[in-house]
C-alpha cells in the first residue's frame, strides 16, 4: 500500500490503483500519479472518474442495485436455475476459522477448471487474509455456498461506504453441475442487497487482461449492469515510449493473442487496449 497526497493506492496485477471503490474514488490529478509511481516503481497507474455517468463511454463497471428479487427475472430457464441452486445449498459468511481452514481447498479444487499456470490463494494467504477480516470487521468478509456441511464456493468481498467488491470466487467445479454458483450469487445479492441494504454489489471494471463471458453471464441472468466511467492512466517515461511506439500495432497483437495463449503477448495486448480506452475517454471529456 502507497499513500500520497492523502490517497491510498495499492499495486495490483504489476500496476497501481487507488484503493477505493467507484463511487468512492477522490479526485486525482495526474501530478498525483506520477508521484504514485516514483513511489511505488511500477510502470503506470490507473484511476477514474464520473462514475455512474449518463453518457455512455469505452470504460465501465459491472455492478447490481438492489433490491434482489429473484422474480424480476424474465428468462423462466434462469429463474429455475437460480432456484435449484437456493434447493440443494445454504449461502452464508464464514467465519475466520472456516476461511483459514476449508477456503484452502476450494482453492485448490478450483483450479481444474483452467488450461495452463493459473494463481491460486495458498493457505498461508488465506490465513493472513483470515486474519485481516478478524482485525477489521465489516470491511473484509467471505461468503459461503455449502451443500450440507461441505463448503463448495466461497467469494471474497471488499466493503466500503455501503457498497461491496466481490474480489474473488472460487467453486469446487465438480459442484457447478448442480447450480452452486447460482446459489452462491443468489444468497450474495439477498445478503448485501437486501439485508445489508447495501447500495450496489460491484463485480469490477471492464475486463481487459483476459477473456471472459462471466460479467455477460451476471449481465444476462442475474441483471447486472454496465455503469460507465472516464479512464485515465498514467505512465512512467520509458514505459510510456513503449506504448506509443507499440501502439499502431495493437490490433495485430489482439489478433495474435486470439490465436495463441502466451502471457506475454495477453499482458502487452492489454496494455495497448487499455490505452485505446484511456483514448476514447480523453475525446469524450474533452
Amino acid at each position: 500500500m502507497v499513500t500520497v497526497g492523502g490517497i491510498d493506492w495499492y499495486e495490483y496485477q504489476g500496476f497501481m490503483i487507488p484503493a477505493y471503490l467507484p463511487h468512492c474514488i477522490p479526485q486525482i490529478s495526474t501530478e498525483v500519479a506520477k508521484k504514485v509511481l516514483k513511489v511505488s516503481g511500477r510502470p503506470f497507474a490507473r484511476w477514474d472518474r464520473e462514475f455512474g455517468r449518463k453518457q455512455s463511454s469505452a470504460w465501465w463497471y459491472v455492478l447490481k442495485r438492489g433490491p434482489w428479487d429473484i422474480g424480476h427475472i424474465k428468462d423462466k430457464k434462469k429463474r429455475w436455475m437460480i432456484r435449484q441452486g437456493k434447493k440443494f445449498y445454504t449461502v452464508r459468511p464464514l467465519t475466520c476459522d472456516e476461511v483459514a481452514s476449508e477456503c484452502p481447498k476450494v482453492a485448490q479444487l478450483a483450479t481444474i477448471r483452467y488450461k495452463g499456470k493459473v494463481y491460486v490463494e495458498s493457505q498461508q494467504v488465506l490465513k493472513n487474509r483470515a486474519e485481516t477480516a478478524h482485525k477489521l470487521p465489516g470491511i473484509l468478509e467471505y461468503i459461503g455456498c455449502f451443500h450440507k456441511d461441505i463448503l463448495v464456493s466461497y467469494s471474497e468481498n471488499y466493503i466500503q461506504n455501503n457498497a461491496v467488491w466481490l474480489s474473488n470466487i472460487r467453486h469446487v467445479p465438480a459442484f457447478l453441475r448442480k447450480y452452486s454458483s447460482y446459489g452462491l450469487l443468489d444468497g450474495i445479492l439477498d445478503y448485501y442487497l437486501n439485508t445489508k441494504k447495501m447500495d450496489y454489489v460491484l463485480d469490477g471494471s471492464r475486463s481487459i487482461h483476459h477473456k471472459t463471458n462471466i460479467q455477460k453471464h451476471l449481465m444476462r441472468v442475474f441483471g447486472f449492469v454496465k455503469e460507465y466511467a472516464i479512464l485515465n492512466v498514467a505512465y512512467k517515461g520509458g514505459f510510456k515510449v513503449m506504448v506509443k511506439t507499440a501502439y499502431p500495432f495493437r490490433n495485430m497483437v489482439g489478433l495474435l493473442c486470439d490465436k495463441r495463449a502466451n502471457s506475454f503477448l495477453d499482458n502487452v495486448g492489454a496494455v495497448l487496449k487499455q490505452e485505446e480506452i484511456r483514448k476514447s475517454c480523453e475525446v469524450l471529456s474533452g
